[in-house]
């Protein structure tokens, strides 16, 4: 095994090291899901656990107990208090009803005030669905292998980024890499997160953590806002990126995920909303494209 596959594989264990351990003090949670994990006994398969699902608004949501999002499954377990009254059942409901339509996913219960047999017979059901759905997507069935931290040759030769493979990378020297002849701009506190890929496109690396501008994934990541949290700065940046509206950025977006790590991922391609950066002063990005085709020498 090569060093860079053997970094992949310690990532994918550390990832679902963490999953599991963070469901550890859910005791019901934590045995079906690894239940469903190794009588599945698939590592393609990506599980997602406590997965966000906006269900309409911001002080609105759901935490999925398991999203599988290559077959877009939610698997919800539920406790005894589940079944304690008819309201509580109507809540129930109605959350796995919101949590179907907004997250575009069929969502799967398994009742755990039952006998065991019962228990286990729903997570045989579960696990026989999730691979009916792989075989019958075939080809077109994108493993999982852990966020990809691969090479910028591996995305050169490949010719193109798209959303749906979850590409992520490490630092903006590596995003810059993917692109010919494209480098970062000073090193240290000096670093510029933006790069020109050619005349009307650069590559961006927004951090959400940077304390002085504020960097932000809105509406299921289809947008970006952005301003500096100096008044005067903003201002001058908003006149300044108002100019430049056909501009493209090819993004990746930095930001602390539920485990605590923090990487660049591939959100997309996005433009200048010029509209609305001008009508509410500070700067908003829209995605044109979930894919990027990566320019020859």
């Amino acid at each position: 095994m090569s060093t860079k596959d053997k970094k992949q594989t310690d990532y994918s264990l550390q990832y679902l090291v963490r999953s599991f351990k963070s469901i550890s003090h859910k005791p019901y949670e934590s045995y079906v899901i690894q239940r469903i994990w190794h009588r599945l006994g698939d590592d393609r398969v990506q599980f997602v656990l406590q997965q966000y699902v906006n269900r309409g608004s911001r002080d609105k949501y759901a935490l999925a107990d398991l999203y599988l999002p290559q077959v877009k499954m939610v698997v919800e377990v539920n406790e005894k208090y589940h079944y304690t009254s008819e309201e509580q059942k109507e809540r129930d409901a109605l959350r796995n009803a919101e949590v179907a339509k907004r997250g575009k996913v069929d969502v799967h219960v398994v009742n755990c005030d039952q006998t065991l047999e019962k228990v286990h017979s729903d997570i045989e059901a579960i696990v026989d669905e999730i691979r009916s759905r792989i075989a019958k997507m075939g080809d077109k069935f994108i493993p999982w292998n852990g966020y990809i931290l691969r090479d910028a040759s591996y995305y050169k030769e490949k010719g193109v980024l798209n959303v749906e493979d979850d590409i992520y990378v490490n630092t903006i020297d590596e995003a810059c890499a993917i692109f010919h002849n494209v480098h970062a701009k000073h090193k240290g506190y000096l670093r510029v997160a933006a790069a020109d890929i050619d005349t009307e496109t650069m590559v961006w690396t927004p951090d959400a953590g940077n304390k002085a501008w504020h960097n932000e994934l809105l509406d299921d990541g289809t947008v970006i806002l952005e301003y500096a949290n100096d008044k005067e700065k903003n201002r001058r940046h908003v006149e300044t990126e108002s100019k430049d509206t056909n501009q493209k950025r090819v993004v990746f977006f930095r930001q602390r995920d539920d485990f605590g790590l923090n990487l660049y991922k591939f959100v997309g391609v996005f433009m200048l909303d010029v509209e609305r950066t001008k009508k509410e002063n500070n700067t908003y990005w829209k995605k044109v494209s979930d894919s990027y085709i990566i320019p020859k020498k």
